[in-house]
């Protein structure tokens, strides 16, 4: 695999697995949705197959502010009801727009939540209106929540819970060509097991014909920007929150004198230095008063999701600590290792002054918004204890 397709698929793979955790656990709902829409493709669009799979990856994209994970809204109804939850199709479909070479799985995200009765949404089609893949991805999506039933069900109940469905959300062709490929070579005993879709995964991208790249952004920088927003999505406060933290990552590592690849290294590791918060629940990160000693052993996790998360893509490997660093401090009382002084990356203490100097600027449910230069003070105030000295002192210069 060429290294620009390798990265673009393993960006889409961190990115989906990012969407689905959900606090300490992985979900991996989005990426059973993807193996089981590609596997059903195979017989109906198998020119398609790539956009199917990718489409799967990243369906549910557009629904990242919700409070809770997307598979906890169980009642179909409520998703009239929710704007987030209405909207998330069009917003996710917009999403992969941007992404370039996925236009065509935009569209079956577009799709994903029409019923074939003409009972879903966005926009209630009917029929064979819909979108084939759309109707792929939604027969697959709702075997994943059907799947996460406790006792599990066997292949005989999950048949008995989808056939109730046939003839309005999904057709029969749909319900017909999902059993087939349930009972095809042990397939419905590897597709409800966790362990068995990490490993299914990487073989079938690494199986996959490569998406069109040609309309692709090469840039690193701009592809990652685009993860960027979706992380800070998670949070109505935090919009722009990993873009600003990067623009100052980046001046403040211009004016220490460091050469352009290196400053430009540590701005991509700090658009990305949030992906972990993506699993933190809303609640704890919302909460106006001071966290519970349970709390913040859970916010503490957030940069350890985040080296999780990066260390999917090789491209991004050498920012790995960087980004999980930037809630370490200079005198050894940050998180998540302890690390002290010159033991903590530069990158990282760098990102340590960029992401405090935003998170007082900036409005936080939890403390007042300072100005500038009360934000510096703080600098000033904490250089040498939170804050590597040198680092401290040229970001007040420049910010």
């Amino acid at each position: 695999m060429e290294s620009k397709d390798r990265f673009f698929s393993e960006l889409m793979t961190a990115l989906s697995l990012m969407m689905d955790l959900d606090e300490n656990r992985k979900l991996y709902h989005a990426w059973r949705v993807a193996i089981l829409a590609e596997r059903m493709s195979r017989d109906i669009l198998p020119e398609y197959r790539t956009q199917i799979f990718y489409a799967g990856l990243i369906h549910d994209i557009g629904a990242i502010s919700l409070p809770d994970h997307v598979t906890h809204y169980t009642d179909f109804r409520q998703h009239f009801k929710n704007p987030i939850l209405f909207n998330h199709s069009a917003k996710g479909a917009e999403i992969a727009r941007e992404i370039g070479p996925l236009s065509i799985a935009a569209e079956m995200i577009m799709d994903h939540h029409e019923h074939w009765d003409g009972g879903g949404y966005p926009r209630g089609l009917k029929g064979n209106n819909i979108n084939l893949g759309g109707q792929i991805l939604r027969i697959a999506d709702t075997f994943d929540i059907l799947a996460r039933v406790r006792p599990p069900l066997d292949l005989n109940d999950m048949k008995t819970a989808l056939m109730s469905r046939r003839g309005y959300e999904f057709s029969d062709i749909m319900f017909e060509l999902l059993v087939s490929t349930l009972e095809k070579d042990n397939f419905y005993e590897e597709i409800m097991d966790d362990k068995k879709i990490s490993e299914i995964l990487p073989q079938i991208v690494g199986d996959l014909p490569p998406v069109d790249l040609a309309s692709c952004n090469s840039d690193l920088r701009n592809t990652v920007k685009i993860f960027a927003q979706v992380i800070d999505a998670k949070h109505s406060y935090t919009a722009g929150h990993s873009e600003r933290v990067a623009n100052y990552t980046y001046k403040i590592s211009k004016a220490l004198g460091l050469y352009e690849d290196e400053a430009e290294k540590f701005e991509i590791a700090a658009f990305l230095h949030d992906a972990g918060k993506v699993a933190i629940p809303k609640s704890i990160l919302d909460k106006p008063a001071a966290l519970t000693v349970e709390e913040f052993k859970l916010m503490k996790r957030h940069p350890v999701y985040t080296m999780e998360i990066l260390s999917m893509v090789s491209k991004l490997k050498d920012l790995v600590r960087i980004a999980g660093g930037h809630h370490e401090r200079y005198d050894g009382r940050g998180y998540p290792d302890g690390a002290v002084g010159q033991n903590i990356p530069l990158g990282a203490r760098i990102m340590a002054v960029a992401d405090a100097f935003d998170a007082m600027t900036s409005l936080r449910p939890y403390q007042r918004t300072k100005s500038r230069e009360e934000a510096k003070e703080v600098l000033a105030k904490n250089s040498g204890s939170q804050f590597d000295p040198e680092i401290a002192k040229v970001a007040i210069s420049v910010l």
